[in-house]
């Protein structure tokens, strides 16, 4: 059952006074309690209602979030726990909970770079404590891919927050044909990772049309509030579904998908089958030597070029024919480095 921010407020601040046991509370304190708690956390300053109270206390009784408090009322007046050591912070966490406060801190720490993730990790890097200290073994379960030496990790809190309240910001951005870094005004529209490197998708300030641009976080070297500009959106931009037809981030708004038909031989086709190229993949053809003929319907990009050449040999492009054709150049220029004169020996 979810709670809203105000009633964790009561439910904490009646827990708290009830482990008071140097004083007596009534419904009017505990009241009272509840009422300068919502002000000090929430400003607010109206009194909590008898009937709110009632129901936070039917909730902390009652096991809908797991709390069965023994709260018991003494001379018809004084609100009280029945067990002296009782918490609602107490409460013993199952085995499933364990796992479950594991998995998170596992996939949490992955994204420790996000500011505005700080608190949570370290809420559950606490919780883990007296996980491990109970389980005997405090090494993660799950080794997610990552990369400590990636610069640029910095700037993500940063443009995380631009992106979230629409704000113009400028940056310094050195790319890796430039010789010198260029200050450049942009719109943040969306931070996006691909194979363990972050890109800020956005719309450069200068643009004469609308037209996505897309900067590599680890080479930027400075991001900076851009008061001046006020925010524009990007039209043809959408979120959540600007990237379904690509494989990676190399993408305009003009760009469309194309079919694109590759033949896998029996070696490599059982891995490209339970491992897609992109969730468009169908398999449109066995054969009886074990190798499979899939189409996808995707942009036809520099990512695209480099997972089909990453399998070499075992991929054969049937169509569209430009992308059979680069592919093919690809392959012959490497064929001519190691057949020519100066070979290394």
């Amino acid at each position: 059952m979810p709670l809203n921010r105000s009633a964790l407020i009561r439910i904490s601040t009646i827990d708290r006074c009830l482990q008071n046991r140097f004083r007596r509370w009534t419904i009017d304190d505990l009241m009272e309690a509840c009422t300068e708690a919502l002000a000090e956390f929430e400003g607010r300053s109206n009194p909590v209602s008898r009937r709110t109270f009632q129901n936070d206390i039917a909730l902390m009784r009652s096991d809908r979030l797991g709390y069965n408090a023994p709260i018991v009322v003494t001379e018809r007046k004084y609100y009280m726990y029945d067990d002296p050591d009782y918490s609602i912070t107490h409460l013993p966490l199952s085995d499933d909970d364990l796992q479950l406060l594991n998995s998170a801190m596992d996939v949490l720490r992955h994204f420790q770079s996000f500011e505005q993730l700080s608190p949570a990790v370290g809420i559950i890097s606490k919780l883990n404590e007296h996980i491990t200290a109970g389980a005997g073994n405090n090494a993660p379960a799950i080794d997610l891919e990552k990369n400590t030496a990636y610069k640029g990790l910095e700037f993500l809190s940063t443009l995380y927050e631009a992106i979230r309240h629409r704000k113009t910001i400028s940056i310094t951005y050195r790319s890796f044909k430039a010789r010198e870094a260029a200050d450049i005004a942009v719109y943040p529209y969306l931070l996006k990772e691909y194979r363990n490197r972050w890109f800020l998708i956005c719309e450069k300030a200068a643009n004469s049309s609308p037209q996505i641009n897309i900067f590599a976080i680890d080479r930027i070297e400075r991001v900076e509030a851009e008061p001046t500009l006020e925010f524009r959106a990007c039209a043809n931009f959408d979120p959540v579904h600007f990237f379904d037809d690509v494989i990676g981030v190399t993408k305009t708004i003009h760009d469309k998908a194309h079919r694109v038909v590759l033949k896998v031989d029996s070696d490599q086709a059982p891995y490209v089958r339970t491992k897609p190229f992109h969730a468009s993949q169908k398999i449109e053809q066995y054969f009886r030597d074990g190798s499979i003929q899939l189409s996808l319907k995707v942009v036809l990009n520099n990512e695209l070029e480099r997972a089909i050449l990453g399998y070499g040999k075992h991929i054969e492009v049937i169509a569209p024919p430009s992308l059979r054709d680069r592919i093919s150049r690809h392959f012959d220029a490497a064929y001519r480095k190691y057949h020519r004169n100066d070979s290394y020996q």
